[in-house]
This record gives structure tokens, C-alpha cells and sequence, in this order.
């Protein structure tokens, strides 16, 4: 496999990841904000439990991650914009995703009230915010990849 190649292979998945975030944070939370609080929070906990168990969404969140192992490995840290992009990607889940968005989703479903239409109104809003964040994050992750494969022009 050439260097080419496996650069693609990791951007295309890192695309895949960032689409799949793209289409929670806009689309699945547009139609969650066209429900009650009720049905909202109850709507969370088999989403939350459903992509974590989704063959897709596993293999997009993590495949290229563990691919950097490998890439960096056999090609090192030269491609500067390249790395960059892998930083962002893995800082992006480990200091995003895992600590703060996945555990606001279990906190809206387990936590709070659900008589507490308030809180539960402005806590879909938080979780929005923060998913919007996280997918424009792994987009500017896929752009500094994509600078790594195919320069500056």
C-alpha cells in the first residue's frame, strides 16, 4: 500500500466519521427539536444506546484512529498538515466527545426530570451546540488532511 493510498484510505474514513456527526448534529437534532420534552428524552436513550451499538458508526469513529498507528509507524510525522488533521481528529473525540457529549446524552435521559420541561428544553439545546461543535471540528480535521494530501494551491 503506498503512502498515497493510505492517506486516502484514513481521510475517507475520517470523512465518513465527520459526515455521520454532520447528519446528527443537523438533521437527527432538527427533528428532535419538533418533539415534546417527553418524547425528546425518552427519543435519547435508544439513540444513544442504538449508535453505540452501530456497526457504522463504531467503524467511522474508530478505524481511523487506530489507523494512525500503523501510518505514523511506517511514514513518521513529516507530512506536517496531514498529522495536524490526526491531531485534531483524536483530540476531537477524546477530549469532546467521550467527556463531555456522551455523557450529557445519559444525563438527559437518566437525570433529569421528566416533568422538568424546562430543563430538559435547554439541555436539547446544549447537546445541540455541542454536537454542531464537535462535527464543524472533525470537518476542519478532514481539511487538514485533505492540505496533507493535496497542498495549497
Amino acid at each position: 500500500m503506498t503512502r498515497s493510498y493510505f492517506e486516502l484510505l484514513i481521510l475517507l474514513l475520517n470523512l465518513a466519521s465527520a459526515d455521520a456527526l454532520a447528519v446528527i448534529a443537523g438533521v437527527l437534532h432538527k427533528a428532535m427539536l419538533t418533539l415534546d420534552e417527553r418524547a425528546f428524552r425518552n427519543f435519547l436513550k435508544p439513540l444513544h444506546k442504538g449508535a453505540q451499538r452501530s456497526p457504522y458508526l463504531i467503524i467511522t469513529a474508530t478505524l481511523h484512529v487506530v489507523l494512525f498507528i500503523p501510518y505514523f509507524i511506517i511514514y513518521g510525522f513529516d507530512n506536517l498538515w496531514f498529522t495536524a488533521g490526526a491531531i485534531v481528529a483524536v483530540a476531537a473525540s477524546t477530549f469532546i466527545s467521550k467527556p463531555v457529549i456522551l455523557p450529557t446524552y445519559q444525563m438527559i435521559y437518566d437525570k433529569l426530570d421528566p416533568d422538568d420541561t424546562a430543563a430538559i428544553r435547554a439541555w436539547r439545546d446544549i447537546l445541540g451546540r455541542r454536537n454542531k461543535f464537535r462535527a464543524a471540528i472533525q470537518f476542519v480535521s478532514v481539511a487538514l488532511m485533505t492540505i496533507g494530501l493535496y497542498g495549497i494551491s
